[in-house]
Order: C-alpha cells, then structure tokens, then sequence
C-alpha cells in the first residue's frame, strides 16, 4: 500500500472509523461524498483521478461492481472528469445531511 493510502487509512482509523467494507457488512459504520473540492476536515482527501481512487478501493476490499457503477453514475451526475483530480470526504454513515 502506498504512502498515501496508508496516511488515509491512519486518519479513517484514528477518527474511529476501522472496517472499510461495503453496507452489506458488518462494521461498516461510514460513508464518503465526492466533490471538486475539499471540504477542509481532518477527513477530506485528493484522489488524483478516478482511477486513482478506485485502486484505493480495490486495497481496502471496499470495492464492487456496485460501488463502481454508483460511482460513475456520481461523476457524470457532477459533471465531473475521471481524469481530473477530486475529493473524497469522508464521515459517520447517516450524517450526509449534515455535510
């Protein structure tokens, strides 16, 4: 796992955030919202494509077939670039209303 990846998975963790699955699991107890932008929480990271992001996902195991047509389905809804860079913040599943 790079660097970068391992700095995000230190912070998930030190928030109490400790199984990154998908909702069908046990454990699963966030979520995360894309954006073009941080929004400057301890939380809030640079992804530098989709690609990127996904590679993320894939070594974490919270990775499906699912997951990735949600996602491409969220870049084309913000009219987002797989190529370009992104944010991805994260947070306690059930506060998205909050955010």
């Amino acid at each position: 796992m790079t660097d970068k990846y391992k700095e995000i998975l230190d912070a998930l963790i030190s928030e109490g955030f400790h199984e990154i699955t998908d909702h069908t699991k046990k454990g699963y107890d966030f979520d995360f919202k894309i954006t073009p932008y941080s929004l400057n929480t301890k939380l809030s990271f640079r992804f530098d494509n989709l690609e990127h992001f996904t590679e993320f996902l894939k070594r974490t195991e919270a990775y499906t077939d699912k997951r990735a047509e949600v996602l491409n389905t969220t870049f084309i809804e913000l009219g987002l670039n797989p190529s370009d860079f992104f944010y991805v913040n994260f947070y306690a599943e059930g506060k998205d209303a909050e955010m």
